[in-house]
């Protein structure tokens, strides 16, 4: 008895699966983010537990926990060493004045503006005068010097604010305690299955090829070996980059004398986990604490200083862009920053900040994904052999070089025949 299902069963169960299939994945969306912070984890510490299990060869149960122990102990320290030297390094601007800055800002803009009243600019018949744009501003500005109220509160006041924000605490208080045992269930979870990652990670590649038709199943291997290289590049690069950057901007600031040296290197740092955009964001506080505090070491005005830090961590950028990407990321995560910086702002609307930080890796799939189904679609193989020329080692320009003087030289100065070589051909033959 034939029970083989026809064409038409298979397609209508098929298609039952995956509407399942969609179906389990929308009610699990509140939890799915957490199931992918879990497998994020896993594939990070992954690199880890390998060498314990492979290279010490200790049992796998044994190097993930010990993986595990090791980045909760280094979660826990870097704030505590981080930290503090953050605050210290910011400790300045606790000393501003900024009512004498915003002060000295307004009148600072106000002359700039009061040189410029009276200048004309011509250019052919074209007679630009200034005024008609800086009287507006002029007239807000002052509006604004005068209108501000620099004057402290009383005591009344204070002592009235701080019986309404009394009547609060109690709530406030409740709230915090939820919130914070809540989102250390939730750490818990997220640690937990983390950890079952990490233990059956070497099973879940097996158990999907498994159900990969058998005729798919290499290309899809190979599919999935690229997806990995994608991600690995990308975190791995992303790391690199950040203590690269770090380092830089940390060096340059303390040569340039911008106070809090250190803590602005690890905020570069730092930041550069979002590409393209984490950059640009580094700069503003740079900025900001060379507009407000100047130089300990150029004798220049504060607004140059600011123009200057602006300048060097654009050149900074340019390096990394340019040279340390290339060779640190490679071409796993080739997109044009202008697709980067779109995915990562749907990625921010879309998921947050896992959505920022995952917004390149996912579009470098989804395209890689993308390619192999044209490729399916148009009939051709997605991973055709190399040529056997694509597979030689390419030379290094120094033997590329001493085998065309080689040539030259043999071309200037034959090579005399000895006893024991062969006859050279002659021309006729």
């Amino acid at each position: 008895m034939n029970t083989e299902w026809s064409k038409t069963t298979k397609h209508i169960v098929g298609t039952g699966l995956v509407i399942f299939g969609v179906y389990i994945v929308y009610l699990s969306q509140s939890v799915l983010t957490l199931v992918i912070i879990a497998a994020l984890i896993a594939f990070l510490l992954m690199p880890l537990v390998d060498l314990l299990h492979l290279r010490l060869k200790l049992p796998r149960i044994v190097a993930v926990l010990v993986t595990y122990l090791l980045a909760t102990i280094f979660v826990i320290l870097a704030p505590v060493v981080l930290f503090p030297q953050i605050i210290r390094g910011f400790n300045f601007l606790a000393r501003v004045d900024y009512t004498v800055l915003l002060d000295n800002s307004l009148q600072w803009a106000i002359d700039s503006l009061l040189s410029l009243k009276g200048v004309d600019f011509r250019f052919g018949e074209i007679n630009l005068n200034f005024d008609r744009i800086v009287d507006p501003l002029l007239h807000f500005l002052q509006d604004a010097e005068s209108s501000v109220d620099f004057s402290m509160p009383s005591a009344q006041t204070i002592i009235s604010s701080l019986e309404s924000a009394a009547t609060l605490t109690y709530g406030f208080a409740a709230n915090l305690v939820g919130t914070v045992f809540s989102a250390f269930l939730t750490f818990i979870v997220v640690i937990i299955s983390a950890i079952y990652f990490s233990l059956d990670a070497h099973r879940f590649k097996g158990l999907f090829l498994g159900i990969v038709p058998e005729n798919y199943r290499f290309e899809i291997a190979i599919l999935l070996e690229r997806l990995k290289k994608i991600w690995q590049a990308y975190f791995r690069g992303r790391l690199i980059l950040m203590i690269i950057v770090g380092v830089a901007v940390w060096i340059g600031n303390s040569f340039l004398g911008i106070p809090g040296a250190l803590p602005l290197g690890i905020i570069a740092g730092a930041l550069e986990l979002i590409p393209n955009l984490g950059p640009f964001v580094a700069t503003i506080p740079a900025a900001f604490v060379a507009l407000i505090q100047g130089s300990t070491v150029l004798d220049v005005n504060n607004f140059l200083f600011m123009l200057i830090i602006i300048g060097y961590y654009f050149i900074v950028q340019q390096i990394e862009n340019a040279i340390v990407i290339p060779r640190v990321i490679g071409d796993a995560v080739d997109l044009h920053p202008v697709v980067i910086l779109v995915g990562v702002i749907v990625g921010a609307n879309v998921a947050g900040v896992v959505g920022a930080l995952l917004a390149a890796p996912v579009i470098a799939s989804a395209r890689e994904i993308m390619r192999y189904l044209y490729i399916k679609v148009l009939g051709e193989d997605p991973f055709p052999p190399k040529p056997q020329e694509a597979e030689e080692t390419e030379l290094s320009w120094y033997t590329r070089t001493r085998l065309v003087l080689v040539k030259l030289y043999g071309l200037v100065q034959p090579q005399q025949s000895t006893p024991g070589d062969p006859p050279a051909p002659s021309e006729e033959a």
